[in-house]
Order: structure tokens, then C-alpha cells, then sequence
């Protein structure tokens, strides 16, 4: 079989593995990589590079799902490394077909031919055709300011997408639009019924205060507080700020479970506070808001 990395959010992956060696017995050459909440996407690289580089040659990748953090991080290593192919839809059914013999694109056919409900009642004779999916109608507007150092990542294209109806995804940070690979992992990430917008924080304060987003529903996303320090010096209105997810990092303290801060960190968010901003933690929409910067004392 072929060498194989398995990388998934949290033990999702080493979990397979383990389950598939129940059957077959062990698989030297399939090693896993756990994304962790604590991590960032240049941590996960680096991880990916490490183990990537321990095979005798470079394995093939298959990441839990599409838009993920590990396929985003995983079509960065692709960028270095542009021999090595990426799939996603880890799964048990597909990993045993892999680890049976049987070569990954085959495998996904016959896992794709096999799923499906194991009943022995009569299925019903009449099917009910899909609906097609259509954009979300744009009535009324809203505008939400997320800060995630992840971007777009799984939580942001379902869950929030979903949560606020979302037509619009707004990416604003002035190196990722100088990148053409994290710009393909932005588009590939971005749900097909949503818009996505790229820019720096100059281009969105003109496109913003030009109204050019009225009328539509979007999520403004950035990885720090920084920049949107420079879009309130822009003169942005900005609405009250989701501090999501924001990495550990040399010289900083966790604050939240997904949030960590440095000391440059707490000055921008106080620079917010004191510009009258409200920030509040919300890590996915099913947990509360928590008001943000008391958070920063404790």
C-alpha cells in the first residue's frame, strides 16, 4: 500500500487507524497528525513537514473533510511539495479499502458504491427529488466581525454560515491577498452559495464605507486585533467582535480556551475597548457570549 498521513481535527484520525489495525494488523507505513485546538495553521505545517519528511518518500494525504484547517494547511505543504496528492473524506471504510490493497481512487468508488442506510424494510417506491440549492436571499443585511486565526476553517463554513445566514464572507488581512496558495485554500474553503471577498484592510475600508456591502449578510474575518485597530483608524464602523479563536504563541496567555493573547494583542483589543467597541468570546454558536475583556484581567 502506499505510504498514507492521516490528519484530522483532534484523535479522529489516530482513532481510524487504530480501528483498521484491529482488522489488518499493524500499518508502518500510515502515520496520523492530530490538529489541536491550541494550534495555529503555521504550527500545523510544521508538523505536517516533520512527518511528512520521516517516510522513505512522501505519502499521500487524507484529511477529515474539505475547508477544514487540515486541508487548508495540507494544500500549503501541497504548494512545496506539488507531487503529493491531497483527498479528503477520512474515513474507516475507506482506510481499510487503502490498507486491503485496493488504490485510493478506487477505493473512494467502492466506498462511495457501498454506503448507504443497511435495512431489511421495503424501500419506498416513491423517491423524492432533490431540491435544488439557492442562494440565501439578501433581505434586510447584517454585518458580524469574527476574529479567527484560522479564516475560514469547518466551524465558520457550517456552523456560523448556517447560524447567520451568511452571503458574504469578508477575509481581510494584508498577506494572505499576496498569497495565491492561501488564496486557492480560501476559495476551496468558502461554502458554494456564499460570496468571498479577499482584501486588504485599505481596500475593504473603501469598499465598506462606499456601502458596497448593503443589503447583504456577511461575516468579516480577521486573524487578529490588529487590523482591525487599522480599520477603525480607517474610520470603519464596526459592529460588536467575536473574539473566536486566536493561537498560543511565544510570550502569550490563555485567556479562553481558544484564545490566547500577547501583550501587543491586549493593547489593540484595549485600543477597541476605548474606541467604544463591545467585544465578546463565542467559540461556536451553541456556547454563550462571554464579555471579552474582563477576560483579559484574569
Amino acid at each position: 500500500m502506499p505510504n498514507l498521513l492521516l490528519i484530522s481535527h483532534g484523535d479522529y484520525a489516530a482513532a481510524t487507524l487504530a480501528s483498521c489495525q484491529m482488522i489488518v494488523g499493524p500499518l508502518p507505513d500510515v502515520k496520523t497528525i492530530a490538529f489541536k485546538q491550541t494550534m495555529n495553521q503555521n504550527d500545523l505545517l510544521s508538523e505536517i513537514e516533520r512527518v511528512a519528511t520521516s517516510f522513505n518518500s512522501l505519502p499521500t494525504i487524507i484529511v477529515d473533510f474539505k475547508g477544514g484547517t487540515p486541508a487548508n494547511t495540507g494544500l500549503r505543504f501541497q504548494a512545496n511539495h506539488p507531487s503529493v496528492a491531497i483527498y479528503t473524506g477520512l474515513s474507516f471504510s475507506l482506510l481499510l479499502s487503502i490498507a486491503t490493497g485496493t488504490a485510493p481512487e478506487q477505493a473512494y468508488r467502492e466506498v462511495a458504491t457501498s454506503s448507504g442506510l443497511l435495512t431489511t424494510k421495503a424501500t419506498a417506491k416513491t423517491a423524492i427529488a432533490p431540491q435544488p440549492i439557492n442562494k440565501v436571499a439578501a433581505k434586510g443585511g447584517s454585518f458580524n466581525v469574527r476574529i479567527d486565526e484560522r479564516l475560514i476553517h469547518g466551524q465558520v463554513a457550517t456552523m456560523w454560515t448556517n447560524r447567520l445566514q451568511l452571503t458574504r464572507l469578508m477575509v481581510i488581512d494584508n498577506q494572505v491577498v499576496k498569497s495565491s496558495t492561501q488564496k486557492t485554500a480560501l476559495k476551496m474553503a468558502c461554502p458554494a452559495s456564499v460570496h468571498l471577498s479577499i482584501l486588504t484592510s485599505k481596500g475593504a475600508a473603501k469598499r465598506i464605507k462606499n456601502h458596497q456591502y448593503d443589503g447583504q449578510r456577511v461575516l468579516l474575518l480577521v486573524k487578529g486585533p490588529a487590523i482591525l485597530k487599522e480599520l477603525t483608524d480607517l474610520q470603519v464602523t464596526l459592529p460588536a467582535i467575536n473574539v473566536g479563536n486566536m493561537s498560543t504563541k511565544p510570550g502569550s496567555k490563555q485567556v479562553a480556551k481558544s484564545v490566547a493573547v500577547t501583550p501587543h494583542d491586549i493593547a489593540d483589543f484595549e485600543a477597541l475597548a476605548q474606541h467604544g467597541l463591545k467585544l465578546y468570546h463565542q467559540m461556536v454558536p451553541a456556547e454563550p457570549a462571554v464579555d471579552f475583556m474582563p477576560l483579559l484581567k484574569a
